[in-house]
């Protein structure tokens, strides 16, 4: 069985321990960095716009911001993971281990998920307090939280087994994931922006796991949620069989 072999279960014990070891420099940051972005947001913006679809301001953007940590966080996890791998020479003995391609990728992506949720979780569990949010699907949002967590922890896989230099991971977070996340719905709902822009988020991917996300934290959404989950789960198959051909074919594996 892939998920109980000794050498599938070693690499996915040795990717959650590198982010739990070091909780400080790797959850709390990230956290206090979310709460931030609640606290800047919701007081700024909050004053002028009272509510979005009868919802108050500060509960409409919770799970917007819960999820963009839920991403980067899972990203970046992954990516600096296989690039440390390639870079430190030690991806050579995970290659020749008994593992096959397909399980290191799975547990590459599964390590990297896991800081995503706790990521996404912590924003949730801290914020609902001062926001007041009731969860409407907590079973959709579970399912939900899950399913963009690894899909953008195996699209980091993806990038960190490509990547030649730290230049291309930085690039990646900064240039192209952070701001798809703000321009993603996380502040503001798609109904608001003119006709071009609306059709610009429509085509950002990570418009919708938010809008997903928010449909199953309040019960609202921009789009149909039902066509935009099947998207997560199309964007997640794509995104592990990237990860998966990058590690079994990968041209710039070995630093």
């Amino acid at each position: 069985m892939i998920l109980t072999d000794r050498t599938f279960r070693t690499l996915l014990n040795r990717e959650i321990l590198r982010f739990t070891r070091v909780w400080m420099q790797t959850i709390v940051p990230q956290l206090l960095t979310s709460l931030l972005y609640l606290v800047v947001f919701g007081i700024a913006l909050g004053g002028r716009i009272k509510e979005i679809n009868g919802i108050p301001y500060l509960e409409y953007i919770l799970p917007g911001i819960a999820l963009m940590s839920l991403i980067t966080n899972s990203q970046m996890n992954s990516s600096w993971s296989v690039f440390d791998a390639k870079r430190e020479r030690y991806i050579d003995e995970v290659l020749i281990s008994p593992m096959s391609d397909l399980q290191i990728t799975l547990a590459y992506s599964l390590g990297g998920m896991l800081r995503g949720v706790v990521m996404g979780a912590g924003v949730f569990l801290v914020g609902i307090p001062f926001v007041g949010v009731s969860i409407e699907h907590p079973f959709l949002l579970v399912f939900i939280g899950l399913l963009a967590s690894f899909t953008f922890s195996a699209f980091g896989t993806m990038v960190g087994a490509l990547a030649t230099k730290i230049e291309h991971i930085s690039f990646l977070t900064s240039v192209v994931i952070q701001p798809l996340a703000f321009l993603g719905g996380v502040f503001y709902s798609v109904e608001m922006l003119p006709q071009s822009l609306k059709l610009a988020t429509l085509l950002n991917p990570i418009f919708h796991t938010v809008d997903a996300t928010r449909y199953a934290t309040l019960g609202i959404s921009d789009v149909n949620p039902y066509p935009t989950i099947a998207i997560v789960l199309l964007l997640a198959a794509l995104s592990f069989a990237g990860a998966w051909w990058t590690i079994h074919r990968g041209p710039n594996l070995r630093y």
